[in-house]
């Protein structure tokens, strides 16, 4: 029997007749096959996985700003356990404290210039308050 919430993660991905396949089947899944299933982004040989995860990893620091990317970590990993409305709601909160910052218009200065971002904004220091959840009775 699957674990580590197999049976919650799994159909939101693959949705529920895949997820019933690969669950009930144990059928063994390979890279390409991964891909097609929406399991993974790319398939790629054993040497080229840390350069390709060190490219990516390279283009956010250089491109995306530390307190944006740190924000859109925590409602993501967050969001399962919400509603579409409370993302929503969490969105518009966090995009106020967000926009309008230094690190937003630095962003796109810096892609109308083509240079790298000078990012001013720190988690430390400008971590918003998180939004409480609500439900509708």
């Amino acid at each position: 029997m699957p674990d580590a919430c197999a049976h919650w993660t799994l159909p939101r991905i693959v949705g529920f007749e895949r997820a019933a396949w690969l669950l009930l089947t144990g059928t063994r899944v390979r890279g390409r096959e991964a891909v097609e299933l929406g399991l993974a982004l790319r398939a790629l040989p054993a040497a080229a996985v840390l350069p390709a995860a060190l490219e990516i990893a390279r283009d956010v620091a250089d491109h995306t700003a530390p307190l944006s990317v740190a924000v859109t970590k925590r409602l993501l990993w967050q969001s399962p356990s919400l509603d579409r409305q409370e993302v929503e709601r969490f969105e518009i909160e966090l995009h106020h404290h967000l926009l309008g910052s230094p690190d937003a218009s630095e962003g796109a200065a810096a892609w109308l210039e083509r240079r790298l971002p000078r990012w001013t904004r720190s988690l430390a220091r400008d971590w918003p308050a998180w939004p409480a959840r609500t439900r509708d009775p």
